[in-house]
């Protein structure tokens, strides 16, 4: 079972990612912005972290500089969700540490499997 920390500040998008997770054996929590996602890595230590980009507060890529100036935190694989799919803005978050990208719409099935690609059995 993986632990995962899901950051998104859309309310609509956290329903259908813990819709499509629920059935699994992962233990997945959410943040509503970055800044409570960091809080919330730095207490869990998650396997993964899928992160919006735009949020309130502190943004994704805020929260991922944060996560590798920090040793403890510095190897946790980080998922961009982004709605932009734009060379640049994907560019950008391989910059700020991504391993991987999920771009917005994304369906149940390409969440599930950026999800198997990380998750430990």
């Amino acid at each position: 079972m993986s632990r995962i920390v899901f950051c998104e500040d859309d309310p609509m998008i956290r329903k259908l990612v813990a819709s499509a997770l629920r059935a699994t054996t992962h233990d997945v929590r959410f943040a509503e912005n970055g800044r409570l996602g960091l809080a919330l890595i730095t207490e869990m230590r998650p396997d993964v972290v899928f992160s919006d980009v735009a949020m309130p507060e502190m943004t994704g890529f805020e929260m991922a500089d944060a996560m590798r100036a920090d040793a403890r935190l510095a190897q946790i694989p980080i998922v961009f969700v982004t709605a932009s799919a734009q060379r640049e803005q994907i560019e950008e978050c391989f910059r700020h540490g991504a391993a991987a990208h999920l771009a917005k719409p994304f369906t149940v099935s390409e969440l599930r499997a950026r999800v198997a690609e990380f998750a430990k059995s």
